[in-house]
């Protein structure tokens, strides 16, 4: 593949022109109330040429691929550069990169192409069966696990020369429990970049467990009394609000056009105990790639440091109009897409606190966890729902909430940070901006107040 794309590539003369094949494959099973919803086995194949034209960009793909096929890509590409020169509303530079000649592929223990993997309908059965017989309250059971195994193939005209095999195992369980006429319903996810050793790690079993004791627990529980409390956060809920509140306001096309963070480099915004990274090469992360989609090497990016601003993530574009370096953040779907700026791993490093400790000086509070639905804006403003809210008096557990839901702007929550645990876990995400991406969302367990809301 490499080769091909190289030779047609070669082939024309513009100032900049790239080609990028994609492969995925993917294997998931979904098993709904003990029945087998979905088995889906499949592969999508094409390749992608975009070429950059005094100022303008340039797309086309196909999933034809032989010479007469990327030929006449990479000519549509030009052309539609060219056309779309009097509508254009900047000129387009590109920041310099080295070009890489390079490869990657995910460690893994285990490499699904190499085993039989028929017993995963077993297995996602299974743990469907464990879920629906742990308790008479459960009514409702719903279970899947995936395979996706991206091969990723980058050249451009400048001499980069990538490969790049990503690998990702994951899967989840959604229960719904009834009591006392409610219904409650709970989600657990389990997986990671890595090969089928990441079943044996995580297992789905446990998830649905997981979901399920929470389900039948919260199910028959009044709703929280709404107000402004000192919360501990879950560390997943945390991570959310890591990607969706705060990550986007950094992502430079957003924070071009006004982001809450596009006035505000070098300036506190948060706690000091904050500090926020965006990290393409987390180790087994959902979002790990060694090169983003412009050939650009994936490193660490700090966006806050100690609750000061320092950093936004770039393309090579957006790197050019800020006068900053590509942070390796410009990623595509697949073969279908142009890229564009994407978190890879997000989080806010852990601390020095026990959850304990945490919730030891919370004298009239909650405790959060599971994270439910939501949404976010780019002003940092947000709204989730959350599973389960714990009753914190005196520093003590008391009784337990059902649904939840937390409020605020992103920004006044993290600045009223006073506690941050040790207890850092990194979670899976898929993120929709513009075009669905998968992404690791982390962080540890916080203290701080905000509002929450129920009845």
């Amino acid at each position: 593949m490499i080769d091909l794309l190289e030779t047609c590539l070669s082939r024309i003369n513009e100032e900049y022109a790239e080609m990028r094949g994609h492969t995925r494959r993917v294997l998931s099973v979904v098993v709904k109330d003990g029945r087998i919803e979905a088995v889906v086995k499949g592969l999508n194949r094409g390749v992608c040429a975009r070429a950059l034209v005094d100022g303008s960009w340039g797309f086309s793909s196909t999933t034809i691929i032989d010479k007469k096929s990327l030929h006449s890509i990479l000519m549509d590409a030009r052309s539609l550069a060219y056309s779309s020169k009097p509508l254009k509303k900047r000129y387009v530079k590109i920041a310099p990169v080295k070009p890489h000649v390079d490869e990657y592929e995910t460690r893994m223990k285990r490499d699904p192409r190499s085993e039989d993997i028929e017993c995963f309908v077993e297995e996602v059965l299974d743990a469907d069966s464990e879920a629906r017989n742990y308790s008479e309250k459960v009514v409702s059971t719903t279970l899947n696990l995936s395979i996706v195994d991206d091969e990723i193939f980058f050249v451009n005209s400048e001499g980069a020369r990538i490969k790049q095999r990503i690998v990702r195992c994951f899967g989840a369980a959604r229960i719904i429990a009834r009591s006392k006429g409610n219904i409650a319903s709970a989600y657990e996810s389990v997986g990671r970049q890595g090969g089928l050793e990441v079943f044996e790690e995580t297992p789905l079993r446990d998830a649905a467990l997981k979901a399920a004791s929470r389900a039948v627990r919260i199910a028959p529980k009044r709703v929280v009394p709404g107000g402004y409390y000192d919360v501990v956060l879950e560390d997943k809920i945390v991570g959310l609000l890591a990607h969706e509140a705060v990550g986007h306001t950094a992502e430079a096309d957003l924070v071009y056009v006004g982001s809450f963070l596009s006035d505000k480099m070098g300036e506190k915004v948060a706690s000091e105990m904050v500090t926020l990274i965006d990290d393409g090469l987390f180790p087994y992360g959902f979002g790990t790639m060694k090169y983003d989609d412009e050939g650009v090497p994936a490193g660490k990016t700090v966006i806050i440091d100690k609750g000061i601003v320092r950093s936004f993530m770039h393309s090579r574009e957006t790197a050019s109009q800020f006068g900053a370096a590509p942070t390796g953040n410009a990623r595509a779907w697949s073969f279908e897409y142009d890229p564009i700026i994407r978190m890879r791993n997000t989080y806010i490093k852990p601390g020095d606190w026990t959850v304990e400790e945490l919730i030891e000086d919370v004298k009239d509070g909650y405790f959060l966890r599971g994270v439910g639905g939501g949404q976010a804006d780019f002003n940092g403003e947000f709204m989730f729902t959350v599973q389960e809210a714990i009753r914190v008096r005196n520093g003590e557990l008391k009784e337990p909430y059902r649904g939840a839901a937390m409020s605020g702007n992103a920004f006044d929550v993290l600045s009223n940070v006073d506690g941050v645990g040790r207890d850092f876990k990194m979670h899976i995400g898929i993120c929709g901006k513009e075009q669905p991406n998968y992404v690791g969302i982390g962080g540890p367990s916080i203290r701080t107040r905000l509002l929450v809301g129920g009845r």
